[in-house]
């Protein structure tokens, strides 16, 4: 069998495994049976990454012993990070809501729109799109400093899988 026959086989085998799998609503049963620690270092690898430069100028300080909880409504997954002076840590990564300051609730692929810019969080929140739960200047403080974010300093292989995730799973209408 050639690799490129081999290569069509592996993806009518499991490509719609992945799809039933990946897509939002079945996305944190996937994730949070993933080991705990990993799912810790993913967030605050990419946090930590991304927002260097905002880290370094002490723009995050507003965080500081404080949680703000991102829900993914349409993948049930909760997020929990906070700010211990010179870094972003993840509290939990749960298909359950944890102690916060503020929550920030969002679908994926407008998540995924906000994270690339081509959606303001203003636009989001005024949709209905983004709600905001708990201490509002908080939240505030977490729009603006995301407002300030190059786009050009997220990993590219974040992009790639916000990407490729929001073509499979969200805009070919797989996500029921």
């Amino acid at each position: 069998m050639s690799l490129s026959a081999l290569h069509s086989q592996f993806q009518k085998t499991f490509e719609p495994l992945a799809v039933r799998l990946l897509r939002p609503q079945s996305l944190a049963r996937v994730a949070t049976r993933m080991p705990r620690r990993l799912n810790f270092v993913l967030v605050e690898q990419v946090l930590n990454r991304t927002f260097g430069e905002q880290i370094e100028d002490g723009d995050f300080d507003f965080l500081q012993d404080r949680v703000l909880q991102v829900e993914m409504l349409d993948a049930k997954l909760f997020v929990g990070v906070s700010f211990d002076q010179t870094r972003m840590l993840c509290r939990y990564f749960s298909a359950q809501p944890g102690e916060s300051d503020v929550t920030l609730s969002i679908g994926v692929s407008d998540a995924i729109d906000l994270i690339q810019q081509k959606v303001d969080p203003d636009t989001l929140f005024f949709q209905r799109k983004l709600k905001i739960r708990g201490d509002t200047e908080l939240a505030h403080h977490v729009k603006n400093t995301i407002d300030t974010l190059n786009p050009e300093v997220i990993p590219r292989f974040v992009i790639r899988v916000m990407q490729q995730y929001q073509h499979r799973f969200l805009l070919r209408g797989d996500e029921s």
